[in-house]
């Protein structure tokens, strides 16, 4: 079946109307949206994919070669000093040499290596020799003279001129990265020409090497040369230095100020010693010599005279003689020889030991005296020594100052002459940081055009362009294209549509297709319709029904005919052409009648030879415009008219009347406000929505009862674009052949 009604269409689709409001974004909107605007997303995209072909097919193809370098932050046979500066900064390191690479420096080097210039002036010698005296050249020659304008020379560029632009060329072509992750760098080059772009990426990586190694060296002997520089006159300072200070020596008598020092330290801390041993000297003899005093005369408890191996022996002695005086006093009287003898030399024995012991006390006092002296004498040489340390004061701060002088500038100077010995070793090695890994071989292939990126962009443009001007065309659609569309927007029930039929030689015509067959779908869709009148007053169904639309050439008679022949199915029908101004029913149906109403309202003809049949529908007549009155507004509001009209209501159980188009004329306005019921036909596709509404309004402005739209010329498959309940291709008892 071609088509539902809104009537049918609310009675089986409810519950699913529902359902897809409920759901929020309505994807299957914009899928049937894509639909009904397939061709214009596929024009886009083939207009698109032909843009892309053709940029293909005119693009010059760009190769791309790649060498390979190692850079390693730290030059070899740096010193510490400058490994420490290049550890703390290599995180500029790659930055820097990017820009060193890609700078005028190393590309005017590659022109020159490659001698760009004589190959350039070359190019441009058979360029002016292809193109001397041509059309364009003879053209701008005439109108110059024509106008007598002045003639500008073009001034021939320098090699510089020309060796900058071919530098600033290359520059603006080559692409360095790497150097993230890795010591590797990245040098690309891109040109029409493989061979030229290998050629330049191995001269740069070679330029960038060369320019590395000579910025090294000239920064070495630069340095070299300074260093030279200053060391003459740190030699010459540490000289002038060295002569003040064995001057000042020669005048002060002082050699050494630190080993004078030194000395004097030693001296005093040697005199400290020996005066320490020489008070404990003078405390032991001062503590005897106060014992000799006390003992007043009694000194054999004396501890030196006990431990004194003399005295032990005269008092051994004295004892045995003693004891011998002791027995030969027992035995001989006291004048006895022996006697005598034993008692004188018991007191030489003891005279001896008396001898003895004073000679050990005046040894005691002897020692006392001897290291009183002693102390006095080292004290006094200490208070020598220090008066002799203080006298030199002076002279050392003087002599000090002086050493240390010579001392800075001597150690100045060796640092400086290690640092030109360093300087001098490193200008002898002439290795670099910067080694070439892989050098650029000729590309094979070209990396732009890249022929499927494009085509592939080019599609997607099309696509997304083709989406965008349907999505645009979709929100700026002022037109109707289905039933719920009409609904929505004039705020009437839509009653059904008539199905587009296009008019072809050998087939039926749309005004004819139920006459012809009441079987097919367009017959169907005008059953919907009637059916939708008929059950819009159940209790009291439409007897004149007006047909009219916004304009014309919207479809109103071939829905009026098709419908008229509709209610003939059920009872006694009159199709009543009320177009008085464009009739067409007569020619449609091919009638032969030449009598009309304007003619019965004059008074020119009789009702019953006005009346036409149709061939093949037995209920049906017809009672078509007749004579074009020139006033059709005086008929139609006239007296007679609606005489005219009660009569056929009296003789016909349903009267369709093809009424003209509502906005260009009055006259639908009148007849609407004496009909049952008014139907707006409204073309798909091509009745702009404010017409309608505005239509409507002025039917609505006279008090007519409107009972519904019907969508006229609607086309089933782009109906199905907006959902399939609106296109079948059978009903039931029928199958479309």
């Amino acid at each position: 079946m071609s088509s539902l009604s809104s009537f049918n269409g609310t009675q089986t689709n409810e519950s699913g109307m529902k359902v897809a409001e409920d759901a929020g974004i309505d994807l299957l909107h914009y899928v049937k949206m894509v639909r009904r605007r397939k061709w214009t997303i596929i024009l886009s995209t083939i207009i698109f994919f032909a843009i892309g072909l053709v940029t293909v097919y005119f693009s010059t193809p760009i190769y791309s070669a790649t060498a390979k370098i190692k850079a390693d932050p730290i030059q070899p046979n740096a010193t510490s000093s400058d490994q420490y500066m290049m550890n703390s900064m290599v995180f500029l390191f790659y930055e820097t040499q990017y820009e060193i690479i890609q700078s005028r420096k190393v590309a005017e080097n590659v022109v020159e290596k490659l001698d760009l210039v004589s190959s350039f002036k070359e190019s441009q010698r058979l360029a002016e020799y292809e193109y001397e005296d041509t059309f364009i050249d003879n053209f701008k020659a005439w109108f110059k003279e024509i106008l007598d304008l002045p003639v500008v020379e073009k001034e021939e560029l320098s090699d510089s001129d020309i060796s900058t632009l071919l530098a600033d060329s290359i520059r603006s072509q080559l692409i360095v990265d790497g150097g993230t992750q890795s010591q590797i760098i990245n040098i690309a080059f891109e040109s029409p020409d493989p061979n030229y772009a290998a050629k330049v990426v191995n001269s740069v990586a070679n330029a960038y090497v060369a320019f590395g190694l000579q910025t090294r060296l000239e920064r070495i002997e630069e340095t070299s040369e300074w260093l030279s520089e200053q060391l003459a006159k740190l030699k010459e300072r540490l000289q002038e230095s060295e002569q003040r200070l064995k001057l000042f020596r020669e005048n002060s008598g002082l050699v050494d100020s630190t080993q004078q020092q030194r000395l004097a330290s030693s001296q005093l801390t040697s005199l400290n010693s020996e005066l320490i041993k020489a008070q404990t000297r003078l405390s032991q003899a001062e503590e005897l010599y106060f014992q000799v005093q006390k003992q007043s005369g009694d000194y054999e408890s004396l501890g030196p005279v006990l431990d004194s191996s003399s005295v032990r022996d005269l008092v051994r002695e004295e004892s045995t003689l003693a004891n011998k005086v002791k027995e030969l006093s027992e035995r001989y009287g006291e004048k006895h020889p022996k006697m005598i003898a034993a008692r004188s030399e018991l007191v030489a024995a003891k005279l001896n030991l008396s001898k003895e012991i004073n000679k050990i006390v005046d040894n005691i006092e002897k020692e006392y005296r001897l290291a009183q002296t002693q102390v006095k004498n080292i004290r006094q040489l200490i208070d020598d020594t220090k008066q002799q340390m203080q006298s030199y004061q002076g002279d050392n701060f003087e002599l000090t100052r002086l050493e240390r002088e010579v001392e800075n500038n001597r150690m100045i100077y060796e640092s400086f002459l290690g640092k030109l010995m360093e300087t001098d070793v490193s200008g002898n090695y002439d290795g670099s940081n910067v080694s070439i890994i892989d050098e650029a071989t000729v590309p094979k292939y070209p990396i732009k055009p890249r022929v499927p990126l494009i085509l592939i962009a080019s599609i997607l443009a099309g696509v997304i362009v083709g989406l965008t001007t349907a999505l645009l065309k979709e929100l700026m659609t002022n037109t109707f294209i289905t039933p719920d569309h009409t609904e929505d927007k004039l705020g009437l029930p839509s009653l059904g549509i008539t199905p587009l039929v296009k008019r072809a030689k050998n087939k039926v015509a749309p005004e004819r297709q139920y006459i012809e067959d009441s079987r097919t779908t367009f017959a169907e869709s005008i059953n919907t319709i009637r059916t939708g009148i008929m059950f819009s007053n159940i209790g009291e169904p439409p007897k004149t029904i007006l047909i009219t639309s916004t304009s014309g050439s919207e479809g109103k008679t071939t829905l009026a005919i098709n419908l008229a022949v509709a209610f003939s199915q059920l009872d006694k029908t009159l199709l009543l052409e009320l177009d008085l101004r464009k009739p067409t029913v007569s020619k449609k149906l091919g009638l032969k009648v030449t009598k009309g109403v304007s003619d019965i309202i004059v008074g020119d003809a009789l009702l019953e030879d006005a009346i036409a049949k149709v061939e093949g529908v037995d209920n049906l007549d017809v009672l078509t415009c007749g004579t074009i009155p020139p006033n059709p507004m005086e008929i139609i509001a006239s007296q007679a008219f609606l005489s005219l009209l009660d009569t056929l209501k009296d003789t016909y159980s349903h009267i369709v009347i093809d009424s003209p188009p509502t906005l260009p004329v009055s006259d639908s306005c009148l007849l609407a406000k004496i009909v049952d019921c008014s139907i707006v036909a409204v073309r798909a596709e091509s009745t702009k929505e404010k017409m309608a509404k505005e239509a409507i309004h002025r039917l609505e402005k006279v008090g007519a009862k409107i009972n519904g739209t019907v969508l006229t010329q609607a086309s089933e498959q782009k109906m199905s674009y907006y959902g399939e309940h609106y296109y079948q291709d059978s009903y039931y008892g029928f199958e479309k052949g």
